[in-house]
């Protein structure tokens, strides 16, 4: 859930960053988007340029979600806030950006430093992520011959190519994906021009696999823009100001239509999937001519050393003495019998989270250690973070769910831990089903693109059957 979340997620906050009397505002946009034909997403734009040619480009997006599950309907919202200050040249030099989701808010700042001394006059991003009272600080390499851009500055390019039908430009900027500062890489491709003159492109990037519709006027100001997830539709237009917003439904149920007999707690159950469906490969699943095979149990096989399944990442934060504490303190009575520690953990987990919580977003493990609160994505990324301080080689797992409960398919997270010599399915938040009734879709761990390999996935599957075969 949390890449479409995170990759929608904009809120209405006012960008605020000091002004010279001097500076001149370039522009002030606002935009109104509308989910499913419901208000909630809102936009504000503010360009300021200053008197030695340089600018400040500033977003403030929001998003209002309504997350039902069974009689329960959550509101759900998520606020983001970003500034890029660019050069005289429109490349950016520094940057600011602000994340709140279920009231835990993300900051990071950063910088563009280069090294003409360096014999590729190397060029990096260097930045400071701060939440949870903590600050990680990160460099990033920048591509030789890459020019990082922000969103206005990109669309102001792009109406100065005079391009063919189909041409493709390819830009790199900087943002907060998964509490992490990272690049993005997008692609946008020329498909003409509407009845009022304005430009069009299809936008991919590496972090949204789903083309996005941009609309620019000839100035290189943003006139509009459209995303099928095939959940739901996105369209933003301009707005003469903020607006109220009324919230779409999410729901995490319904994902995908159910088809065929209910799947049975087999060894291995078969799914057929859509045409030209696909669906993460490992261990557990495999896939042959659209036919989805899924083993509760997998065989015997060498641990991916390399796989990075015992390192701390940006939601797992391994190293929190209280969090360390707590696991040792586990297993210091469990210690010579990793299944047996695999399993008091879950069970740990699945008790320490007490309160179900679908306004969470997706916390992350030392968040959800603190608050005690979540669904199924706080119980894997905790019960995740706890293997691996115990050093088990763990992952989260996302994707679908034959929930009796709901009568089909729903979105969830799990973990699979390597025990022994082999994977073993572990589930805090929804226990008793056995794997081969689960359809991974992406993992959320091990990558800093997870997010994308799961929106990818989850759009050939999504709104479409999915037939049990049995086994």
């Amino acid at each position: 859930m949390r890449s479409l979340l995170l990759l929608l997620s904009l809120a209405v906050l006012p960008a605020l960053w000091a002004q010279d009397r001097s500076d001149q505002l370039e522009s002030d946009q606002w935009f109104v988007g509308e989910l499913n034909g419901k208000p909630a997403v809102s936009l504000h734009e503010v360009c300021t340029r200053h008197p030695d040619g340089s600018r400040s480009s500033a977003m403030s997006m929001a998003l209002v979600i309504k997350r039902t599950l069974g009689a329960a309907t959550t509101r759900f919202e998520v606020r983001d806030a970003q500034v890029f200050e660019e050069d005289v040249s429109g490349a950016i030099v520094a940057f600011k950006f602000d994340h709140e989701e279920g009231g835990t808010r993300t900051s990071a700042t950063g910088t563009i430093v280069h090294d003409p001394s360096a014999a590729d006059a190397i060029s990096e991003v260097v930045a400071t992520v701060y939440r949870l009272g903590r600050k990680s600080e990160t460099r990033i390499p920048i591509p030789a011959g890459a020019v990082l851009t922000g969103d206005r500055r990109s669309q102001e390019l792009l109406c100065k190519m005079d391009g063919q039908v189909g041409e493709v430009h390819a830009f790199t900027s900087v943002g907060l994906v998964n509490n992490r500062v990272t690049l993005i890489a997008s692609k946008a491709t020329f498909t003409g021009h509407d009845e009022r003159g304005q430009l069009a492109f299809d936008v991919l990037s590496d972090v949204m696999p789903i083309p996005m519709r941009m609309l620019i006027t000839p100035k290189g100001e943003l006139a509009g823009m459209t995303m099928n997830l095939v959940m739901f539709k996105l369209e933003l237009k301009p707005s003469d100001g903020p607006v109220a917003l009324l919230g779409a439904e999410l729901s995490p149920t319904g994902m995908a239509r159910a088809k065929g007999p209910a799947p049975r707690a087999s060894p291995i159950n078969r799914y057929r999937l859509p045409p030209s469906g696909a669906a993460a490969e490992d261990e557990f699943q495999h896939a042959v001519d659209g036919v989805l095979s899924v083993t509760s149990q997998t065989a015997a096989a060498p641990l991916d050393v390399d796989g990075g399944y015992l390192k701390a990442e940006p939601h797992l934060e391994l190293d929190d003495p209280d969090l360390r504490q707590w696991v040792m303190d586990i297993a210091s009575e469990h210690s010579a019998d990793p299944a047996g520690l695999a399993e008091h953990l879950r069970l740990a987990v699945r008790s320490h989270v007490s309160v179900k919580d679908l306004s969470t977003g997706d916390g992350t493990a030392l968040e959800t250690f603190r608050n005690r609160r979540g669904d199924c994505t706080e119980h894997a990324a905790l019960l995740c973070a706890a293997l691996r301080i115990a050093g088990i080689p763990a992952r989260i797992e996302v994707g679908l769910v034959f929930s009796a409960d709901h009568g089909g398919w729903v979105g969830h997270a799990w973990n699979s831990a390597y025990i022994g010599d082999r994977w073993v399915h572990l589930d805090s938040a929804y226990p008793g089903i056995a794997r081969s009734c689960y359809i991974k879709l992406a993992s959320a761990t091990g990558d800093d693109r997870p997010g994308a390999k799961l929106i990818a996935n989850l759009a050939t599957v999504a709104g479409k059957e999915i037939e049990t075969l049995g086994d």
